[in-house]
């Protein structure tokens, strides 16, 4: 049987017991099929190449990389990243994504923008290997990709943020992919009352049927303890920097 491992790199918080930091952002990384995929960059570069340090991941090995939006807690660490590479990469974004700004100048540096492979992303499904595809756009009002690892009791989907909304993006991957195994990532929950929240997680949990969900990133704690009251305690996990899920694929 083949396995696929995606292992958290970033998130607001770290496995208890390592030498981990936890911070604002999110990112993914991705072993299938051969191939190792980075899903985002986090927020801070210094933090996000110190956890890939801790993690034994070099810079190097990644083969590709999926920024998922234009929004600095998800590829503020990219340019960080590119320094730390000595071959180019292709890079599956949308084109705003280039316009993002870092604190201190461009997203990419002019040292680094040589490395950088564009690949244009959102208009249609692209397919990264045999089990891991990228998103369209789903709805107009965002440019958020999202992933989706088909494995074999059906599709997981990786969300950054959820901009679009997670309605739409699960409807999307269900008329692709069919009945949804799991939701993976981010969701922005952080201000949302008690009753949205019960409204979100009755679109994911009883719309879809979703049987695995780890939230992480930008649902924020909050966020998740208020998903936790609208199911259950054990409906909802973490997945902090430095957990792994594996999926037979």
């Amino acid at each position: 049987m083949a396995h696929a491992r995606v292992l958290c790199v970033m998130d607001e918080g770290a496995k208890v017991g390592t030498p981990l930091i936890g911070s604002k952002g999110a990112s993914f990384l991705f072993d299938v099929d051969d191939k190792r995929i980075l899903l985002d960059a986090g927020r801070s570069g210094r933090y996000f190449m110190h956890n890939m340090g801790i993690l034994k991941v070099k810079a190097d090995s990644v083969d590709a990389v999926v920024i998922s939006h234009p929004s600095i807690d998800h590829v503020g660490g990219f340019n960080s990243f590119m320094t730390n590479r000595t071959v180019p990469v292709d890079v599956y974004a949308v084109p705003e994504v280039w316009d993002t700004k870092r604190t201190f100048g461009p997203l990419i540096s002019a040292d680094n923008i040589g490395g950088v492979k564009k690949q244009e992303a959102g208009k249609e499904w692209i397919q990264l290997t045999e089990h891991l595809f990228i998103s369209p756009i789903v709805n107009d009002e965002s440019k958020e990709l999202a992933l989706v690892l088909r494995t074999n009791q059906g599709p997981v989907v990786f969300s950054a943020c959820a901009h679009a909304g997670i309605a739409h993006t699960l409807a999307a991957v269900k008329q692709r992919f069919g009945p949804i195994r799991g939701l993976v990532g981010g969701i922005h929950l952080s201000k949302v009352k008690q009753p949205a929240a019960n409204a979100v997680a009755d679109i994911i949990v009883n719309t879809y049927s979703v049987n695995e969900i780890h939230l992480n990133g930008c649902t924020t704690g909050e966020g998740i303890q208020k998903m936790r009251v609208a199911t259950s305690k054990d409906k909802i996990r973490d997945l902090f920097a430095g957990d792994e899920l594996d999926y037979v694929v």
